[in-house]
C-alpha cells in the first residue's frame, strides 16, 4: 500500500522550491512524496515523488528511473526529473519518480557493479516493478495505461523490467541507458552482452534516445547497443539526438532537451494509447 510522506501534497521541498521557481513556471501538478514497499532481506520503502495533473482522474502513468552518479548511491540527491515531469503532466499524465533501493533516501544497499551489468539491471528491475505495483494502487493511477522511462543506469534496469512487465505496461523509453567503469576500459563487453540478452527477453516496444557529444557512450557504441539488442527482432526505435548544450547525455533531464524529446514521445503515444485528456494544453519547451 503507498503512503504518503514528507509534508503535504502539492508542496515542493525546500531542496527543489528555488529550483523549479527559478527554470518553471508556476507548478501544473499536485505533488505527492509516497513510501512504496520493495519486498527483499530486508524490506525496504522507496520513497517516490508522484505528479498529478490538476483536475480528476484516474490519469495515465508514467514511472521515470533515475540514473547513477559517481560515489555512494545514499548520498545521492532524491530524483526529481522537473523538465519530464513538467512536460508529461501538461499533456495528461502522472508522473512517478522512485528512488530505488540504496539510492537517496530510500533504505537498504544497492548492489550492482559495472563488470555485472546484467546482474544490475535485474536488480534495478525489481525495484521498479515494486515501485509499479504500488503506484498502481493509487485511486489517480490508470493502471491499464503505464509507461516506464528511464535515464542511464536507470534506463538499463527499465530494460530489464520490460522483460517481465505488469499487464498495462504499454512501452519503454531508454534515455542514453547503460552502465560503465568510471575509468578505462572493460565494460563495453560486459554491456554488449547485457543489451543482447534483453533484447532477446523483451516483450514491449521501446523507443531510445542517445546523442552525438554524450560523455558516456559514442553514437558507434549506442548504435552497437541497439543493434545487438534489436538482433532478436524486437521493435526498438533509434534516435539520433546530435550535438545538444555540453553533454546530450543530460538531455531529458534539461528544459531545452523537451523540443528535441517530446515529438518522438507524443508520436509513440499517439500510436500505442488513446490520447490522455490536456489539463492545460500542449506541452511547452521554455
Amino acid at each position: 500500500m503507498y503512503q504518503p510522506a514528507y509534508g503535504k501534497p502539492g508542496l515542493l521541498n525546500r531542496s527543489v522550491r528555488g529550483i523549479a521557481h527559478a527554470v518553471l513556471p508556476p507548478s501544473p501538478w499536485r505533488r505527492e512524496v509516497l513510501m512504496l514497499p520493495a519486498p527483499g532481506m530486508p524490506p525496504v520503502q522507496l520513497v517516490t515523488t508522484l505528479y498529478l495533473p490538476r483536475g480528476r482522474g484516474p490519469f495515465p502513468l508514467w514511472v521515470f528511473n533515475h540514473g547513477k552518479g559517481y560515489g555512494a548511491p545514499a548520498s545521492q540527491p532524491r530524483c526529481e526529473p522537473l523538465a519530464f515531469a513538467r512536460t508529461l503532466v501538461r499533456a495528461g499524465y502522472a508522473v512517478a519518480a522512485p528512488n530505488r533501493r540504496g539510492f537517496a533516501d530510500s533504505g537498504g544497499l544497492h548492489l550492482g557493479h559495472w563488470r555485472n551489468p546484467l546482474s544490475a539491471a535485474l536488480f534495478c528491475a525489481r525495484d521498479i516493478d515494486a515501485a509499479i505495483r504500488g503506484l498502481v494502487r493509487h485511486p489517480q493511477i490508470d493502471g491499464g495505461q503505464i509507461f516506464v522511462a528511464g535515464y542511464s543506469y536507470g534506463a538499463l534496469g527499465t530494460l530489464a523490467y520490460g522483460m517481465k512487465p505488469r499487464k498495462g505496461v504499454r512501452a519503454l523509453v531508454n534515455f542514453a541507458g547503460g552502465l560503465r567503469a568510471e575509468h578505462g576500459d572493460g565494460w563495453q563487453h560486459p554491456l554488449l552482452h547485457a543489451f543482447r540478452h534483453l533484447g532477446r527477453y523483451a516483450c514491449l516496444p521501446s523507443l531510445w534516445f542517445y546523442g552525438e557529444n554524450d560523455h558516456f557512450w559514442s553514437i558507434d557504441f549506442a548504435r552497437e547497443l541497439h543493434r545487438v539488442y534489436s538482433a532478436a527482432g524486437k521493435c526498438a526505435q533509434f534516435v539520433n539526438t546530435g550535438h545538444f548544450s555540453g553533454d546530450a547525455h543530460g538531455l531529458v533531464l534539461d528544459e531545452q532537451g523537451i523540443a528535441i524529446w517530446w515529438p518522438h514521445i507524443e508520436a509513440m503515444l499517439d500510436e500505442t494509447m488513446q490520447p490522455a485528456s490536456p489539463t492545460s494544453g500542449q506541452p511547452a519547451s521554455g
